[in-house]
């Protein structure tokens, strides 16, 4: 009998390849998906807005995908309000970034 691919898992190195050709894949293929879909969202604003802040979002998207092991994403914050308090430290630094630049 053969396995399902569907059902087998990916190394962890490998997914994070994936999230550095498209932000977000490595997680989808871990079976991540709204995760995913948030990180391919918040990157490429973080891209729209300016560069530096894109290329920090996709480069904590990729550790994501390489050291998360679990069904949690947010690179290892558990707790609602520290993932709370993560969104608003970006989300403030992109306006910061993008009005600065007006």
């Amino acid at each position: 009998m053969s396995e399902n691919p569907v059902d087998v898992k990916m190394p962890n190195s490998l997914n994070a390849l994936w999230s550095m050709m498209l932000p977000g894949l490595g997680q989808m293929f871990k079976g991540q998906i709204m995760a995913g879909i948030i990180w391919s969202v918040a990157t490429a604003s973080g891209y729209f807005a300016f560069f530096w802040p894109g290329l920090v979002v996709h480069a904590l998207c990729i550790i994501d995908a390489a050291v998360n092991r679990g069904d949690e994403s947010w690179i290892g914050v558990k707790s609602w309000p520290q993932r709370l308090g993560l969104l608003a430290l970006v989300v403030t630094l992109l306006f910061y970034i993008y009005y600065r630049n007006i």
